[in-house]
């Protein structure tokens, strides 16, 4: 199994979820016990706090995803804080980064500061092993 730790703390604005390891397919019952009970509170507000997170995988992208959706359905929100450059680029790849609001910082996440956004553009694609165009290929 991958090692996921979670820190939840109980704030008067929202509830900041701290990840630390892996979000992938093997820990995701952690994350999901987690945001459930978040999704319990009166009034739904989560920050999930991924400065700790290695990596991320398509179910724990889509975990996050639909915990957004549910929510949003109930009058809430969900956003995602902190992540590092290769989460940026996996949740960019998954569509979402453009669907869920992602802040550079736990405070800009929990003061909705809209001015420290990760957008679509800070998130430079991974740099390939291999060039991929002959032309970048040296040769000995």
């Amino acid at each position: 199994m991958t090692a996921l730790t979670l820190a939840v703390e109980r704030l008067a604005a929202a509830t900041v979820l701290s990840c630390h390891g892996a979000l992938v397919a093997a820990s995701t019952m952690q994350l999901e016990t987690a945001l459930s009970q978040a999704l319990l509170r009166p009034q739904i507000r989560i920050v999930v706090d991924l400065a700790a997170v290695a990596t991320i995988d398509c179910t724990g992208v889509m975990m996050l995803r639909v915990t957004a959706g549910i929510a949003t359905e109930q009058g809430g929100s969900l956003v995602l804080a902190v992540p590092n450059t290769q989460i940026v680029h996996t949740l960019r790849e998954g569509g979402t980064l453009s669907t869920i609001p992602t802040y550079r910082t736990v405070q800009a996440a929990l003061d909705g500061d809209t001015g420290a956004l990760i957008t679509e553009t800070d998130a430079a694609p991974a740099p390939t092993a291999w060039p991929l165009n002959r032309s970048e290929r040296r040769t000995a």
